[in-house]
């Protein structure tokens, strides 16, 4: 993030504890700062309380500590310009791919005609311009998660949060949709939260690499390579190495 440039998320001294006093912190005065159209990566073991620090971000969990700030505004709840994608993709089984975007198209404040042009760019613009009819439980796992981020977008955010959306797809699938973030990501430049346990995917999609454990950030990475990566780069290799010994 360029030092003169204004953060567009401001993590301040954040900590979280759930439970009584006895109970151990998940998160333990954590800062971060991220710039505007910046894609970070959190990554970590599970339990490192990186969901929690998304969640927290995105106003869904309070901090038991410190604040998170959004334009320099604090965030006190959801909503507010971010937008979020979850592992499983908590579609509307009830409404066709078409209909969910149009949902979240809704909420942004746009009428029946406005959200229907909306979702028909959004499907387009995922690649599912002919499945806009089908239902959920009629698509793929990745094509699912397609839908899910084309209703995230709907919402017009300025922050997308990501938690572990292709978490439960097939390698290959993966991959596929990894690509088709950073083409999405690359026409509709958003400020980008991803959370992961994957070097690898961090390393494919990411500006910055934040590592966590224990509930705090352990180290952070820029990873300085023009996209689309090659995961045989020598310079990524060493990257990723240098990533899993700090995990151990």
């Amino acid at each position: 993030m360029s030092a003169s440039a204004a953060p567009k998320i401001e993590v301040l001294r954040v900590s979280k504890q759930f439970g009584d006093a006895a109970a151990a912190p998940v998160l333990r005065d954590v800062d971060l700062a991220c710039a505007e159209n910046e894609f970070v990566c959190l990554l970590g073991r599970s339990g490192c309380g990186k969901t929690t620090l998304l969640n927290i971000i995105a106003g869904l969990v309070p901090p038991t500590a410190g604040e998170v700030r959004v334009d320099g505004e604090v965030v006190t709840g959801p909503g507010r310009g971010k937008g979020m994608v979850f592992q499983q993709n908590a579609l509307f089984p009830w409404l066709s791919a078409r209909g969910n975007v149009e949902f979240g198209a809704r909420r942004s404040g746009l009428d029946k005609a406005g959200a229907g042009r909306v979702a028909d760019e959004l499907l387009d613009l995922v690649g599912l311009r002919d499945y806009g009819a089908r239902y959920p439980g009629e698509l793929s796992g990745g094509m699912q998660q397609r839908v899910a981020i084309a209703r995230a977008l709907a919402l017009d955010p300025q922050i997308l949060l990501m938690d572990e959306p292709f978490g439960a797809l097939d390698e290959i699938t993966r991959l596929d949709m990894q690509a088709e973030l950073l083409r999405v990501w690359s026409s509709r430049r958003k400020t980008v939260v991803f959370v992961t346990h994957s070097i690898m995917e961090a390393l494919a999609l990411g500006d910055r690499i934040v590592v966590m454990g224990g509930g705090s950030i352990a180290a952070i990475h820029d990873v300085g390579l023009e996209r689309p990566r090659s995961r045989s780069d020598p310079a990524l290799l060493r990257l990723h190495d240098t990533i899993w010994q700090g995990l151990h």
